[in-house]
């Protein structure tokens, strides 16, 4: 049986974030509702097999003392735990704003489970600055502005889970650039996209012109994607000098909206981009 978040149709979810967005609640409350959530990183679990499979497709690769960065850490902190397990000299956690949870409880489970790791640091911290300082990793919420401050050559591993789509489409290009900048010769990026729309794992969002999709008031309503398609995002990385070592993506059967529900701007883009709604990217700075 569907639930009723997956029941409600997308044009009155699209309504309900408008109106909820301009409502004076921080985002802390609208997380411990379940109506805004920046990803599910704060599970243990889910947290360790996010990290473990984009790092472990840079490992062999790891030069004695390496760097982690991961873009849209989300509500969670969790990378600066598993990335000081495996190693890290340094990590950066970079997103747009401090949506991050600052309960140390929150993390005590994941410092229970890679204790043994980590006998070298302590595990009863008073707080997340004491952990972030013990385990040299740095939480930075400017966005684009914190990647731009960042020294170049300087990153091995950069990855990303189902964050890039949300990147403004105006700052995409630029982010995938300064990723490119700051990522160590030899250094490789792993990217997981979620291309479907998030109203209803569909095309929807494509049935919006440029103005109304790119507007203020849709930008921050909590269904925002940047609506670029597979074929768009690998030009990008491209262009910005990355080779592509893999893009493997997932399709649906057929396209789960018609041509001509779309916005006439966007009918031309291809049936490969239409049907595919997943691009996991893994991609390198030559040496």
């Amino acid at each position: 049986m569907a639930s009723l978040r997956e029941a409600t149709p997308w044009w009155i979810k699209v309504a309900g974030k408008l109106v909820l967005s301009r409502l004076p609640v921080p985002y802390r409350a609208w997380r411990s509702l379940g109506i805004f959530r920046h990803g599910a990183m704060l599970s243990p679990d889910y947290a360790r097999a996010v990290f473990q499979k984009h790092f472990e497709r840079a490992r062999p690769f790891l030069p004695e003392s390496f760097r982690v960065l991961e873009l849209g850490p989300g509500d969670s902190l969790a990378t600066a735990i598993l990335a000081a397990a495996e190693g890290s000299a340094e990590t950066y956690l970079v997103d747009a704003g401090p949506f991050a949870d600052h309960r140390i409880d929150a993390y005590r489970p994941l410092f229970e489970s890679e204790g043994q790791k980590l006998a070298a640091a302590r595990l009863d911290f008073e707080d997340i600055r004491a952990m972030m300082t013990a385990l040299r990793a740095h939480y930075l919420t400017g966005g684009l502005e914190s990647l731009r401050r960042l020294p170049s050559d300087s990153i091995h591993v950069t990855f990303s889970h189902a964050v890039l789509e949300h990147t403004p489409k105006d700052e995409f290009a630029e982010t995938v650039r300064e990723l490119f900048r700051l990522q160590a010769p030899g250094g490789f990026g792993s990217h997981q996209i979620d291309l479907q729309d998030h109203l209803g794992r569909s095309l929807n969002s494509l049935r919006f012109s440029p103005a109304v999709w790119e507007s203020a008031a849709f930008r921050n309503a909590g269904f925002y994607t940047n609506r670029l398609r597979a074929s768009q995002v690998l030009d990008v990385f491209r262009g910005a000098g990355y080779e592509v070592v893999s893009a493997q993506t997932e399709k649906w059967h057929g396209p789960p909206l018609g041509r001509g529900s779309l916005h006439s701007s966007l009918r031309s883009l291809s049936e490969d981009d239409l049907l595919t709604f997943s691009l996991d990217l893994v991609v390198r700075k030559r040496l």
